[in-house]
């Protein structure tokens, strides 16, 4: 029934476009709607197709200036790019899919735009995931719409559960499985089911998990949801995989790979590659494992490679587009203010001083409405600026985890079968071979440092304390018998740093111990931080041996703390007395 059902949704879309193209005829609202209204699982079945579709229903809808039509094809086009994996176009087909929406005064179609865009967000920028997925659910609840809330709850359990706030995340998946089975909803059930499960296997119930698997899987088989079936593939896969089940993860990952292969799902497809890679190496077949990963990275790079020097000329000239527009706007504003100006000075010798206020009155508020408009046009210029920025630099930081920290992580491993694998009775070799592999993990800390400190504009006080207590409590286990403390005064709630400062602080204070750990033969460093109405100073005390400062060379680590002071406007200062300890202080004020 249901194949049968999308079979003659698909021939009837295709007739529509045929006819239109051989007549030359305007297609009515009727015909634009039949395709807009396709079941979701067409639309994502072939997503090339699709993006035909919905494109030339786009046009029609523009030529026959029918807004409803125009808002439900850009939805339409955004969700299909996202499945495909161009995120610059989904965001782009999305945002004026709101835009006409909210004009339109669609209350329901609003919400499940808004909560759509936010799940697609969830990978790029999760603050504004959730507050944009907030937004579609209050409009949803206000106006008690069941039926997207189906999609919403359980979409809202997504970004709950990549928060690992699990209980919430299971709070939202259950919410939605009520809707949609009331609903009967046999597309949207199975989807729900896969997220229950997941969160149980996170939960260690892997019976429940499994028996919830099968449910979806059953479903979807019985519908022929073609997506879905790939999608509950890659979840049995990953099922076995954290079961510690190799041998039916691997088995379920090349299911997964041929299904996605022939059905041209690129995302499904690099999530497989590099489950089937973290298997293989798991299971120490590094060669399956790098021939995987490569695969991974190749998809994947198909997806993301973006040509940055074009999109910065595409976007610069939308730019300079709305500028242009704004300009003609303003003449066209001025020109209507002289021309009534001059009506009124007309009017004076038939009218009354009175109506004369009231028409220069009139135009100056529609003066302020266009300047209104104008302002509202520049931020959300800005606004989609800054997110298709951030999206770039949330790119370039994924490239440098998966790409660079992967090889890294490969060396490693590689090291250590080189060490275990061979009798190496060379002592130089040995040591050799170790500080390669100490090197390379010290590379590896420093470069999730890097990334963590990218992917930010700012940073508050509470994240840096966090990544400050990480760092100590790993220098307390690779340092046993010394006695750490970490302390912070004064009040630090609205405390934020800028990228620059945060990552200059954190290095200071790392620097430091790392070199009353190294050099000090101290067995108690504390670390201070002071806040007060000059401004912050921190101090890091080790009581080790000490040394005569104006005796001895420090060579580059003073000077790399002063540059690091230096960058963010601070000073520091180093005293020291031989068998007393040393002190580090570092004094800066923000701007």
């Amino acid at each position: 029934m249901k194949t049968a059902r999308v079979i003659i949704m698909l021939t009837s879309a295709l007739l529509i476009f045929k006819s239109v193209s051989a007549l030359g005829q305007t297609v009515s609202k009727k015909q634009i709607d039949s395709i807009n209204n396709l079941q979701y699982d067409t639309k994502v079945a072939n997503t090339s197709k699709s993006i035909q579709w919905f494109t030339k229903n786009l046009e029609n809808a523009q030529k026959i200036r029918y807004p409803q039509g125009i808002a439900d094809s850009y939805a339409n086009l955004g969700l299909v790019y996202y499945i495909n994996g161009k995120y610059d176009k989904n965001t782009d087909c999305m945002l004026h899919a709101i835009r006409w929406y909210e004009n339109l005064g669609m209350k329901s179609k609003l919400a499940h735009a808004y909560a759509e865009y936010g799940y697609q967000l969830k990978t790029r920028n999760m603050e504004l995931a959730v507050k944009t997925m907030q937004k579609g659910m209050k409009l949803a609840e206000a106006n008690k719409d069941e039926y997207e809330l189906r999609a919403i709850y359980d979409n809202y359990g997504v970004l709950k559960e990549m928060k690992n706030e699990l209980d919430s995340a299971l709070f939202f998946y259950n919410k939605s499985m009520s809707l949609k089975q009331k609903g009967n909803d046999q597309i949207g059930i199975p989807y729900s089911a896969n997220k229950i499960a997941i969160i149980k296997l996170m939960q260690h119930k892997i019976a429940e998990a499994k028996k919830l698997l099968d449910y979806a899987y059953q479903i979807r088989i019985k519908i022929n949801d073609v997506y879905g079936i790939g999608e509950n593939l890659n979840y049995y896969a990953y099922f076995f995989k954290e079961t510690g089940n190799d041998k039916e993860a691997i088995n379920y990952f090349n299911q997964a790979v041929s299904w996605s292969r022939k059905n041209k799902f690129p995302s499904l497809l690099q999530d497989n590659y590099q489950g089937l890679s973290e298997v293989y190496e798991r299971e120490r077949d590094f060669k399956n494992a790098l021939e995987n990963y490569k695969n991974h990275v190749m998809y994947k790079d198909s997806i993301l490679n973006l040509d940055i020097r074009s999109k910065q000329a595409q976007l610069d000239t939308e730019y300079q587009t709305e500028q242009k527009e704004k300009e003609i706007l303003l003449q066209r504003a001025q020109l209507a203010e002289k021309n009534i100006w001059i009506l009124g000075g007309f009017a004076l010798t038939v009218f009354t001083i009175l109506l004369g206020f009231i028409l220069y009155n009139r135009q100056k508020q529609k003066t302020i409405q266009l300047q209104k408009e104008n302002e509202l046009k520049d931020a959300l210029l800005k606004i989609e600026t800054q997110n298709k920025l951030q999206e770039q630099r949330l790119r370039i930081s994924r490239d440098l985890h998966d790409n660079i920290g992967a090889q890294l992580t490969f060396i490693i491993s590689s090291l250590d079968n080189l060490k275990y694998g061979f009798r190496i009775e060379d002592e130089k070799l040995q040591n050799k071979l170790n500080g390669i592999s100490d090197f390379t993990r010290e590379t590896i800390y420093e470069l999730r440092d890097t990334i963590w400190a990218m992917n930010k504009d700012t940073i508050n006080f509470e994240d840096l304390k966090t990544r400050i207590s990480n760092f100590i409590e790993n220098a307390k286990i690779a340092s046993q018998g010394i006695d750490f403390e970490f302390l912070c005064r004064g009040d630090f709630d609205a405390v934020v740093f800028t990228s620059v400062e945060g990552m200059n602080i954190y290095r200071i204070i790392q620097e430091a111990i790392n070199n009353a750990l190294k050099h000090a033969q101290a067995n108690k460093v504390i670390v201070t931080v002071n806040k007060d109405d000059n401004g912050y100073e921190i101090e890091i005390i080790d009581n080790g041996l000490g040394f005569d400062y104006d005796n001895i060379n420090l060579g580059n680590g003073l000077n790399n703390l002063r540059k690091r002071a230096k960058e963010i406007n601070g000073k520091i200062s180093v005293t020291s007395q031989k068998q007393i300890g040393t002190t580090v202080s570092l004094h800066f004020k923000t701007i």
